[in-house]
């Protein structure tokens, strides 16, 4: 489950790298890259060509009309790549075009679900509870509240691509041998293994398991085949999705799966080779790879955990944007503006280091304690403690 987010659970799977940013006063966080590929400098939400060009809305709802699979990839929590996705489906499906639309987020047990939502029988409101998605996908349902709004709306259909996630620990323990004849069953017949280059990039995010042994053969096979059959099983039903429904697909998922084609994007070519795959996926303001999409959406680093905060990197810095007056972080003392410092004793310069963090507290069985900055003044917060005091 290749899954790009960071949390203070240890969630995160994928370094996010340091990013150096200018803060303009108009709220317009622009990257400094000299030579970077991208001619301009865009604001949060801008498109921006493979060739690094600048597009309208326009140019991107009609190249992505072109395609037979629509591939948008996303960081789970990041609020500016779930607006892109809704933004995309809903110009698609203006004056009156269908689409389907796919979600990695959901497993094919829950199919039933989506099929009654499908038919009216379930408002958007019964989904939660009926998907079981606080234990399921565990990420704010809010996030794709709009989605499944607009499909409610223009009668699209919704559909499950993974299979059930328990089989991921199984796999990854047992192996596909030793699974039981119905489990296997539900996963695909015939993997499609990954490409060398994603291989590479995968036995890298395997390295960053604090409770992995990337030296281990055993261990990176398992984990090179659930990245393998989580690829292939999307693939597969979104290939299903677009024969029973007869209209384009929009695939919902990490931007793991869709980057360079390497994972969804090529078992679709293997499965469904005459098709047209457009591959959407969101720009950090790092390093541009024109070969990561065919179109970018520009959107800052950027996670909402479950403290209720929302940080964004902002000229190198880890940035508290927003706080939820009801949830943990705004009770103890945690207010948009604040700067992280420190958490767990580990320099945030990125937000992997929340990731780092939130493995070290709990590998050391203790409260998450971070170290901020408001206006020249640091303190720090842990779970039951507030300590403010000056420094030089």
């Amino acid at each position: 489950m290749f899954r790009y987010n960071i949390n203070i659970r240890a969630r995160g799977l994928r370094t996010l790298c340091a990013l150096f940013f200018i803060f303009a006063i108009s709220g317009c966080t622009k990257p400094i890259h000299p030579d970077m590929a991208v001619s301009f400098l865009p604001c949060s939400g801008e498109y921006i060509s493979s060739a690094g060009e600048k597009l309208s809305f326009a140019e991107v709802v009609q190249n992505a009309s072109r395609a037979d699979y629509v591939l948008i990839g996303e960081g789970h929590t990041n609020r500016c790549d779930h607006a892109a996705q809704f933004n995309l489906i809903q110009g698609l499906t203006r004056n009156n075009r269908k689409v389907s639309i796919g979600f990695e987020m959901i497993s094919s047990e829950k199919q039933d679900v989506l099929n009654r939502f499908n038919l009216g029988q379930l408002s958007v409101d019964e989904l939660p509870e009926k998907l079981d998605w606080k234990n399921e996908w565990r990420y704010d349902f809010n996030f794709f509240r709009s989605v499944f709004e607009l499909a409610k709306k223009r009668e699209l259909t919704v559909a499950a691509l993974n299979f059930p996630f328990r089989l991921t620990k199984e796999v990854r323990e047992k192996g596909l041998e030793r699974l039981s004849v119905p489990d296997r069953a539900l996963l695909p017949q015939k993997v499609i293994p990954a490409p060398e280059q994603q291989e590479e990039s995968l036995k890298e995010v395997l390295s960053m398991h604090a409770n992995r042994d990337s030296s281990d053969p055993t261990q990176v096979e398992r984990f090179l085949l659930v990245q393998s059959l989580w690829d292939t099983a999307m693939a597969e039903r979104a290939i299903s999705l677009r024969r029973s429904s007869k209209n384009p697909v929009v695939v919902l998922a990490g931007a793991g799966h869709v980057e360079h084609g390497w994972g969804i994007a090529h078992r679709l070519k293997e499965l469904d080779p005459e098709a047209k795959v457009f591959m959407f996926m969101p720009w950090r303001g790092e390093e541009f790879y024109p070969t990561a999409a065919d179109s970018f959406f520009y959107c800052p680093p950027s996670y909402e955990s479950r403290l209720g905060m929302t940080v964004e990197m902002r000229q190198g810095k880890a940035v508290v944007v927003a706080v939820k007056r009801d949830q943990k972080a705004f009770k103890y003392g945690i207010r948009p503006g604040d700067v992280l410092l420190k958490a767990q004793g580990i320099p945030v310069r990125s937000l992997f280091a929340m990731h780092m963090a939130g493995a070290k507290a709990h590998k050391e069985n203790k409260p998450l304690v971070f170290k901020l900055d408001r206006r020249g003044m640091t303190f720090s917060i842990d779970l039951g403690l507030l300590v403010r005091s000056k420094e030089k």
